[in-house]
């Protein structure tokens, strides 16, 4: 439990990215969640995965095209039948999830800056509002990105931990990894052949997306350092 990552909290029992998907992750005792940011129209940053929300929302627009307000009052695809708070429910900003989160000091989040936000806002702008939403944070933030520049950029501006998620698993991408020394390091497992020969470095291995709990078991007996699954009920059992 304590090595699990909740990839976009409890993303199997509730909308992913949702207040009630992130809390209720760490109602389970996972200490490590991962969530994802996009900057909306006024430059607040957005707890969502894709630059538009048609996927997860009944509605075709781009989070960049919509203010926060507006998008708060933006109900996420829910099939149950639920009388919890609709903010649960609906497209949440990172400021109310941090006040959400505040309630559980001793986990560890996650923050993915999402590069469709950098290519249309900038890197700097977009950084810098993810800095601010999260500065009254009571938890261990660690930001991410498959973005090499974010990563540069954090660390030469503030204090947090980083995270680079690998495009590929590749020497191109090592040597980018040893130039950044993040301290996780993320891949998707389907890119690596040998797990069990992971890339020495000062940083923590963090592998995705793994459902089969019996193959997490394995990885993590083979040296890997977290699992980010997006089935934690199943992974915890």
């Amino acid at each position: 439990m304590n090595r699990l990552v909740a990839h976009r909290g409890d993303m199997t029992t509730y909308p992913e990215n949702s207040l009630l998907a992130l809390s209720k992750a760490a109602d389970q005792g996972l200490l490590y969640i991962e969530l994802d940011v996009q900057l909306s129209k006024d430059l607040e940053p957005i707890v969502i995965h894709d630059d538009n929300i048609n996927r997860t929302t009944e509605l075709d627009q781009n989070v960049r095209d919509l203010t926060a307000d507006e998008l708060k009052s933006i109900p996420l695809i829910y099939s149950s039948n639920s009388d919890l708070k609709e903010s649960m429910l609906n497209i949440p900003t990172l400021k109310q999830a941090v006040d959400v989160l505040n309630n559980y000091s001793k986990i560890n989040v996650f923050v993915e800056v999402k590069k469709e936000s950098i290519k249309y806002f900038g890197l700097e702008t977009v950084v810098d509002q993810v800095f601010i939403a999260q500065k009254h944070a009571k938890f261990n933030i660690i930001i991410i990105s498959f973005v090499d520049k974010v990563i540069e950029y954090v660390k030469n501006k503030q204090p947090y931990s980083t995270g680079y998620v690998l495009k590929k698993y590749n020497q191109n991408y090592r040597s980018i990894a040893d130039e950044l020394q993040p301290d996780y390091l993320f891949c998707n497992i389907k890119k690596i052949n040998k797990p069990n020969a992971l890339w020495d470095g000062p940083w923590k291995w963090v592998l995705y997306d793994v459902k089969n709990p019996v193959f997490a078991y394995e990885l993590l007996e083979q040296g890997v350092d977290l699992i980010e699954t997006g089935d934690i009920v199943r992974l915890s059992n």
